[in-house]
């Protein structure tokens, strides 16, 4: 049984959706996805700027109910005429089985890659906000020269090399904890890969739960050793000599001293402006 008529999707402001999917409904939360099959829907109450999916259960048991809260009382209204309609057509002996037991439940998780990308959208965003709101305040003082300069100073040179230097620290930190307190394993070279314009090296190990993973480096050897935590083996490193893991050292220290250095100039020329250190500028 499908239904026709248009039916809006439910959604509620902490982000979780409930919407019709063939015959089933789809209500979708943070950290779960349910597949509720019309059969096993009861009915729909719709409960103002709320709506409770409540499910068929044999005579004499309370059934079990889903609710969806903060969202559009005409949509609400609108989802549970049609829906429940539909449930109308059904037989008598569909609304005596348990109706849980016909939901269908899986766990939504994000990727390490995926909490990566967010985690830098968010920071990229923040950053990116706070350069604009403060350009903005030193641009209504008067002073718009400067809010240009920091608006393009700011994020770029400053917020940027603290970024890198955070990246080529935390390097640092696991070419030199790795291989102390990790698992080194050798790794052989599995193919060619190009980052960024650049050749790297592929090269595959195996870890102790019997995984196949790979890594990326700048190497024409046929092996490599790499050191990966025991708890978490997707954190690895290619283990690098001394002398090239004391050149990022430097870099990487430079690359935050210059950072904060442009932001500190940057909140320096923003305090001058408010002040009118900068008269004409």
């Amino acid at each position: 049984m499908s239904i026709a008529s248009p039916v809006p999707v439910l959604r509620s402001s902490n982000g979780t959706v409930l919407q019709l999917d063939e015959d089933a409904l789809l209500l979708r939360r943070t950290s779960e996805e349910l597949l509720i099959p019309l059969r096993a829907i009861r009915r729909i109450r719709p409960e103002g700027r709320a709506v409770a999916v409540e499910l068929t259960a044999p005579a004499g048991t309370a059934p079990a109910v889903h609710r969806v809260d903060d969202v559009s009382e005409a949509a609400v209204s609108l989802f549970a005429d049609t829906v429940n309609a539909a449930l109308a057509m059904r037989t008598e002996e569909a609304g005596t089985v348990d109706g849980s037991t016909l939901v269908i439940s899986r766990a939504l998780t994000e990727s390490r890659e995926e909490r990566r990308k967010r985690r830098r959208r968010i920071w990229a965003f923040a950053v990116g906000l706070f350069h604009f709101l403060l350009a903005l305040a030193v641009g209504f003082h008067g002073e718009w020269s400067l809010a240009l300069v920091i608006l393009l100073v700011g994020p770029t040179f400053g917020a940027g090399s603290i970024a890198f230097g955070a990246m080529g620290a935390d390097h640092v930190y696991r070419q030199w904890y790795l291989p102390r307190h990790g698992i080194t394993v050798e790794a052989g070279r599995a193919g060619d890969a190009r980052v960024l314009g650049g050749r790297f090296g592929t090269y595959a190990y195996t870890d102790l739960h019997g995984v196949s993973r790979s890594v990326q480096t700048r190497s024409g050897a046929p092996t490599v050793q790499v050191a990966y935590h025991p708890d978490r083996p997707h954190v690895a490193i290619v283990r690098e000599a001394r002398s090239s893991a004391a050149g990022d050292a430097a870099l990487t220290v430079a690359l935050l001293l210059f950072g904060v250095a442009v932001e500190g100039t940057v909140i320096t020329v923003a305090v001058g402006a408010f002040l009118g250190m900068f008269p004409g500028y």
